[in-house]
């Protein structure tokens, strides 16, 4: 997504949540409640290449006649229609300092809305006005639940340059809700990234803040990124907030991020969510989030450590060598988490690029 800029964490807010003081079971047990809401109650289908959509978009489900705009509003939604929404949102939110996570929960309430079976969603999959209406309404809703200062619902008519009245906006809302059965708190790819890095002990880094500040913004940016994205909206958030931390590790120096604390930390993730760093479904979202990431800002996320490249598989990566100053003591301990997952989880051959 094009024009989006990483900013920076707060000093004050990274050493809240680097010096979290839950214990790693507890930080285990909410992983775990988390990837439960995940994978049931807030988990969306794929509505864009859905091969039901056209029939579902038939004349009887759009706007009555006399409330038709034009013949160019009758086009099946796709990708870029959701990427433009996602990207007005953003501007909305950094126009009024929003948190740029409540876009996260607004996009993640469109993608749940337009996956139920509410007439209204899939008359937004069919009507480019009705899926605007949608998007902003999302928007609306999450600023209202999660934002200190809540948006009017006359304004958001007043941005839509007459498009759309208050009550089409309250109308919208109380849909979308009611489709979502209420269901408005769900795990994001923030919440994930922040409880994951508890999990990352300061010596790990040598307690140098600036490193773990670069760790977090860099995967922070790769969490907003990954939002624009339709296919990866279909993941699951955990897999994209690991996916966005490995990258991120890969861009630090061995110096300052060692090699055997590197996969301590794995290990842990692995211990406390069940997740394998090493799966494929991890390796093919790091692909995409490096490519993002590029496209973005406009120059490579640098992946100099070489240690858990997205190229290949596991087995594969097994055979890299750690850089020479790295010592015969440190270089074991890939081997022995490799063993650990491959015995754990299962050995994966899916190629990742």
């Amino acid at each position: 997504m094009p024009g989006l800029t990483m900013m920076m964490t707060p000093e004050q807010e990274s050493t809240s949540l680097l010096s979290s003081s839950m214990s790693i079971g507890e930080v285990a047990d909410r992983l775990a409640a988390m990837q439960l809401q995940e994978s049931t109650s807030y988990r969306c289908r794929d509505y864009i290449d859905n091969d039901n959509k056209t029939t579902m978009c038939s004349p009887s489900l759009r706007r009555p006649r006399q409330q038709q705009r034009g013949p160019q509003e009758h086009q099946i939604i796709d990708r870029d229609c959701r990427l433009k929404m996602c990207e007005w949102c953003y501007q909305v939110s950094d126009f009024c300092k929003f948190q740029r996570e409540t876009v996260a929960i607004g996009m993640d309430y469109l993608d749940r809305f337009l996956s139920t079976s509410s007439p209204r969603a899939i008359r937004a999959l069919c009507d480019k006005k009705e899926f605007q209406l949608v998007a902003m309404t999302s928007l609306y809703i999450a600023i209202k639940l999660f934002e200190p200062l809540a948006m009017d619902a006359g304004l958001l008519a007043q941005i839509s340059h007459g498009c759309y009245t208050e009550m089409d906006v309250v109308e919208m809302e109380q849909e979308i809700l009611t489709s979502l059965l209420w269901r408005m708190n769900g795990p994001t790819t923030h919440a994930f990234l922040s409880h994951i890095m508890t999990l990352l002990p300061p010596s790990a880094y040598g307690y140098d803040k600036t490193t773990a500040m670069t760790l977090l913004d860099f995967s922070r940016f790769q969490a907003e990124i990954a939002v624009s994205d339709y296919d990866l909206s279909l993941q699951k958030p955990s897999t994209l907030a690991l996916a966005a931390i490995l990258n991120s590790i890969e861009g630090i120096e061995m110096s300052l991020f060692p090699a055997r604390s590197r996969f301590q930390f794995f290990q842990l993730i692995a211990d406390a969510s069940g997740m394998n760093p090493f799966s494929s479904e991890v390796n093919v979202a790091r692909a995409r989030l490096l490519e993002l990431f590029s496209q973005s800002s406009g120059y490579e996320m640098p992946q100099i450590a070489n240690l858990t490249p997205v190229i290949k598989a596991e087995q594969c990566f097994m055979e890299q060598k750690l850089p020479n100053n790295t010592s015969t003591q440190t270089m074991s301990s890939p081997v022995c988490v490799s063993r650990h997952f491959a015995a754990e989880r299962g050995t994966y051959s899916a190629k990742c690029a």
